[in-house]
């Protein structure tokens, strides 16, 4: 009678967990894109960027199939429409303006996939990469085999500089590191009072112009 009535319950809780899987890629399909190599070599592809494996995809216009670049490290940038993109091993990076430099890093927030149930239901750990560690050349340094995760989201975190810093942030406290002391608390004020979301791309930049803007002025 007791294995009756977990079955239901594993099971509720399996299409929870199940529905908040994400898409795997950025994009909700593969994009145009022109890719630009460093030696001035040029070519169009569709493209997107795999969340889970944290690396860009393109289609191949011999057999159709979507493959990884060969040598990445020779490609300047990929630009998607009006949009500017950066290779880096784990994540794709956005150059939203060069002077002062503004970027934005997305990879993928991942889980462990579901596993099998004694009952035929699935279940996953609880604890979701935090990925909150990154190695001097900004590389993920826990991503490794994403083989067994699946992807709940999108992680965001900005490089940018100001004055004569230039770091990474991905909140309101290593965000204010970047600015004078004496400067700090009134960006944390209007941080709060615009309850500016660190999620949220648009709103960053637009903090970002505010402070730039106030420092140079």
């Amino acid at each position: 009678m007791k294995r009756l009535f977990l079955l239901p319950f594993f099971l509720l809780i399996c299409n929870a967990v199940l529905g908040q899987e994400a898409s795997s890629f950025l994009f909700p399909n593969y994009q145009n894109a022109l890719i630009l190599y460093k030696d001035g070599q040029r070519f169009q592809a569709p493209v997107n960027f795999d969340l889970r494996a944290g690396h860009f995809l393109f289609i191949d216009a011999k057999d159709k199939e979507a493959r990884q670049f060969a040598y990445p490290e020779k490609i300047a940038f990929l630009q998607i429409g009006s949009r500017n993109f950066l290779l880096s091993e784990g994540e794709a990076i956005e150059l939203l303006q060069a002077k002062p430099l503004f970027q934005v890093a997305y990879s993928g927030n991942l889980r462990q996939a579901p596993k099998n149930l004694t009952y035929g239901g699935t279940t996953q750990t609880a604890a979701v990469d935090s990925y909150s560690g990154y190695s001097g050349s900004g590389v993920l340094s826990s991503q490794k085999n994403a083989s067994n995760k699946v992807v709940v989201g999108i992680n965001k975190r900005y490089k940018a500089k100001i004055g004569k810093k230039t770091k990474w942030f991905n909140n309101t406290k290593t965000f204010l590191k970047l600015l004078p002391e004496q400067q700090r608390e009134e960006i944390k004020e209007y941080i709060e009072t615009h309850k500016i979301d660190f999620d949220n791309v648009e709103q960053v930049f637009k903090l970002y112009a505010y402070v730039t803007t106030g420092i140079t002025r």
